[in-house]
């Protein structure tokens, strides 16, 4: 999947500006298709769309908020490399009231085969001491670079580590700031590092499927745990009451 941050700029393509007006979690997917914006990915809630008169954008539609809009929030909100070349770039958000999301980004490309910091870059994302990566993550990432583990501090990096950090040295700054700000360990999997124009390693959407409501206001935040809270208090009224006779 695709993210992105933020730019105010006041000629930023939008989901007005490029006519989408479908917004539901039930009919924007078949809008955007009717509407020539083809589907060229998908992940486990949604999908990414080109248009052909639009060659510098996709549009992300997930059919329920996820760890994207998380991601996209952390972005806006700002944090150590967040500007530089290794964020994604986001034009517009849009959260409908059932749910889905929806982004206009600039389009990201797939690094080629052998890219020389590829294993290195999500090596990166994967490395935490407190957390075990799932063996399909595991195995997928051994499939696409084999003889390559992925764990920053095995020996097959040699050499790579040391040219990575001399072209990109604010890389390792953002994903550490990133882990630190998210509220779950990163999402190393292939695919979650693509390039830019300037084919920079872009960090794409490296947070958990689950949401967390970081794009909501604290107020909303806050309403939506306290209703969470009385949901569960009432359903344990509820469960422990007597039984019908």
């Amino acid at each position: 999947m695709l993210g992105f941050t933020m730019r105010t700029t006041l000629t930023r393509p939008s989901l007005t500006t490029l006519g989408i007006v479908e917004r539901s979690a039930e009919k924007a997917h078949a809008s955007l298709v009717a509407t020539g914006w083809a589907e060229i990915g998908y992940g486990y809630h949604g999908s990414v769309h080109a248009h052909p008169h639009h060659p510098e954008v996709v549009v992300r539609l997930a059919r329920k908020a996820d760890g994207f809009g998380d991601y996209a929030a952390l972005l806006l909100k700002g944090f150590a490399g967040s500007d530089g070349p290794h964020a994604p770039c986001i034009y517009d958000l849009s959260v409908s009231r059932c749910g889905a999301l929806m982004t206009v980004g600039a389009r990201l490309t797939t690094p080629p085969p052998g890219t020389w910091w590829l294993a290195y870059a999500h090596a990166v994302i994967a490395d935490h001491p407190s957390v075990s990566i799932d063996e399909g993550v595991r195995d997928r990432f051994k499939a696409e670079w084999p003889g390559y583990e992925p764990r920053i501090d095995h020996p097959s990096f040699d050499g790579i580590r040391e040219e990575f950090r001399a072209a990109w040295p604010q890389y390792e700054a953002f994903v550490a700031t990133l882990r630190a700000a998210s509220p779950r360990a990163l999402d190393p999997n292939i695919g979650n590092v693509l390039i830019g124009r300037d084919g920079c390693p872009v960090v794409n959407d490296p947070l958990c499927d689950d949401a967390f409501g970081l794009w909501r206001s604290p107020l909303s935040r806050w309403a939506l745990r306290v209703g969470e809270a009385l949901r569960r208090c009432i359903g344990d009224a509820v469960g422990r009451g007597p039984a019908a006779a």
